[in-house]
């Protein structure tokens, strides 16, 4: 690789971090509340109303966004809650309810399957009462987990994106990013995401591999960096590489290709033979949220609402709701092929979170070393 080159990559990294950090923190300047008129009697919205304050947590970006645009006003309105959504990493938010177990700063964590099992792993989050969330009955079977644990809230595929004009022949395996032919700017994405890492598990398993043994993704990371433009902090900053055409193939978000398409930008998502992986988001309720129980079980029903979820899988957000009553729009049926969250289910697959936990430090430090030599 010449020194050009990784001057180009190093430059890029270093700007997708700084984006995300500048993103992070002015999301934190301007958390979402949502405070609705209180009536005589202490109660917002009428009868059955829950008062108080409610401090629950999201993700940087998209998801934040659709928290305080569509979500929150729709808390509001259902369950009568002053909401302060504050937007962190999972991995964060489970680190700061570790630092202050009995006065945790969140009454309610959105965790990736992977980061939810480490929550359970330690003790911070309680079993999920579902008889008391009456819109957890139309949750669709798939999405319900069991076990005391929440069910999905949404979901999103990690798919290939590419731009057809560029990538003329619709790739159909991760593998394409190895041709040395294809003439194509390629992207990456930190492992610190679950994007990054579920990418690196798929390369692995159409090469012979698995989430025990990703060594071939390694390898053929380090072959494929002399074409790689873009090596993003995080899932939005490779969306904005995307945008600006600097990337032309990457691991991405089903929903964020959407959004590209929206703006008008060449995309589109490849239909790869092994397959979608699906990474699946839980509202988890602490154990000892300062809102009280019932005011966490409010806001968990309130977002499994038909007015919820539908707000989710609208434009520009295109997430995969988990309530089997909404109608999904035309975009998201005719990029992923798809009619309803059932069939969303049938053609996408999880990940082993409970081998790849253990490891994915050590994967994340060494990915970091690979992409920067």
């Amino acid at each position: 690789m010449s020194q050009r080159f990784v001057n180009r990559l190093s430059r890029r990294s270093v700007l997708g971090a700084g984006m995300f950090l500048g993103t992070s923190w002015a999301l934190k300047a301007c958390n979402a509340t949502v405070s609705p008129d209180i009536g005589a009697a202490g109660e917002a919205g009428g009868a059955g109303a829950v008062g108080g304050d409610l401090v629950v947590a999201s993700f940087p970006g998209t998801t934040d966004a659709v928290m305080r645009e569509k979500l929150a006003p729709v808390v509001a309105e259902k369950a009568g809650i002053n909401m302060s959504a504050q937007p962190l990493l999972a991995f964060e938010q489970i680190a700061r309810v570790k630092a202050s177990p009995e006065n945790p700063p969140f009454d309610v964590l959105l965790l990736d399957d992977g980061q939810n099992a480490v929550a359970v792993e330690e003790g911070i989050i309680q079993p999920f009462p579902i008889d008391q969330v009456p819109n957890a009955s139309d949750v669709n079977p798939g999405f319900l987990k069991g076990d005391g644990l929440a069910p999905v809230f949404f979901a999103q595929g990690i798919v290939m994106a590419y731009n057809p004009e560029k990538v003329t022949t619709p790739p159909t395996s991760w593998e394409v990013m190895l041709d040395p032919d294809l003439d194509a700017q390629l992207g990456l994405v930190s492992l610190n995401s679950i994007l990054g890492t579920s990418f690196m598990v798929e390369m692995a398993k159409v090469l012979g591999g698995s989430e025990s043994d990703i060594e071939s993704a390694f390898e053929a990371v380090s072959e494929m960096l002399p074409r790689v433009s873009g090596v993003a902090a995080n899932p939005g900053a490779l969306l904005t590489l995307f945008q600006q055409g600097e990337v032309d193939i990457s691991p991405m978000w089903h929903n964020d290709v959407l959004t590209l398409a929206e703006r008008g930008v060449p995309v589109a998502i490849a239909k790869l033979d092994s397959g979608v992986a699906v990474a699946r988001y839980s509202l988890d309720v602490v154990q000892n949220p300062t809102a009280g129980l019932d005011s966490a079980l409010a806001y968990v029903d309130a977002m499994l609402s038909p007015e919820a979820q539908t707000a989710l899988s609208a434009a520009p957000y295109f997430y995969i709701p988990s309530n089997d009553t909404v109608e999904l729009p035309p975009a998201l049926v005719e990029a992923m092929g798809i009619e309803s969250v059932d069939d969303f289910i049938a053609m996408s697959h999880g990940l082993d979170w409970a081998t790849i936990n253990p490891q994915r430090a050590e994967w994340i430090e060494r990915f970091n070393q690979v992409v920067q030599a």
